[in-house]
């Protein structure tokens, strides 16, 4: 056993000596060591500044990143490999609209689905999809992380805040191109999707709300359900599909929680990332 523990000892030893001859060397004749001299020459840096340059210095001596950066420009820009440019890229346009406040709600709205997604991940770690008994595994597990879990409670405050953030911000965006007349030709595709995401966020606020399985949550899983079975034709199988049954049972929580966490972040995910791409190569509509 002390034999492993020298030869442990002496690897480690040999390694740090071995980098600090390497980072010795490196300060000596370091190929792009003019990007750290250049930019020290313009003024006075911070920590933060600095160890970014050096980070970066360290890593394009490796792998080259300045040199393909400037081939992938090269490449995006010819004419037989080019990917389209934005809107204000083609016409060079220097577009007022972009600093008017109301053109800032899908980003705003684009904004509040990272914090859902980041906030959502942490709460997940610590809740239980179960709705058997009384109370439920479902029940048990929120009230852990609102009176138990350090920060539990500030947690689900903002993903409780920004659901109602984002729907809000959804919905005045959505109003916003309906009333600039930006959903018109070439952009009717574009809105389309942006209806898909605002019925897609309303359902997903929908079955976040049901996961405690508190009695509000059982309320409105009651009127959901009453809903979801008054469909005509479809209603039965959009109950069950929805709801696990055309009923209320233990089984919902479980349901919604899987709608929740896996099928809507992907839906909802794929479709921003199609309506950021739309936006970017047709440019924002100017007000009609």
């Amino acid at each position: 056993m002390s034999a492993i523990f020298w030869v442990l000892w002496f690897f480690i030893a040999f390694v740090t000596v071995l980098v600090a001859f390497t980072l010795r060397k490196e300060n000596e004749d370091m190929p792009r060591r003019e990007i750290l001299r250049a930019v020290e020459s313009t003024g006075k840096m911070g920590i933060a500044e600095r160890s970014f340059l050096w980070v970066f210095s360290w890593l394009d001596t490796r792998f080259r990143i300045e040199d393909y950066w400037a081939m992938s420009r090269d490449a995006y820009y010819n004419v037989h490999r080019q990917m389209p440019m934005t809107h204000a890229e083609k016409y060079k346009l220097r577009i007022i609209w972009y600093w008017y406040p109301l053109y800032c709600l899908g980003g705003i709205s684009f904004l509040a689905f990272i914090i859902l997604i980041i906030t959502g991940t942490v709460l997940g770690i610590f809740y239980v999809p179960g709705g058997d008994g009384d109370p439920s595994p479902a029940y048990l597990s929120m009230q852990f992380i609102m009176t138990e879990l350090p920060f539990g409670y500030i947690i689900r405050s903002v993903h409780h805040w920004a659901t109602h953030f984002m729907v809000a911000s959804v919905f005045l965006h959505m109003c916003r191109v309906y009333f600039t007349g930006a959903y018109r030709n070439p952009r009717e595709l574009n809105w389309l999707i942006g209806v898909a995401l605002m019925f897609f966020t309303i359902f997903f606020g929908y079955s976040g709300y049901l996961l405690p399985w508190d009695s509000l949550a059982f309320g409105a899983a009651t009127i959901g359900i009453n809903m979801a079975n008054s469909t005509p034709l479809i209603g039965k199988y959009v109950a069950t599909a929805m709801f696990n049954g055309t009923s209320l049972s233990a089984g919902t929580v479980t349901r919604m929680y899987f709608i929740h966490v896996f099928i809507l972040p992907v839906v909802v995910t794929s479709l921003i990332l199609v309506h950021l791409f739309i936006v970017w190569v047709q440019g924002i509509a100017e007000p009609h």
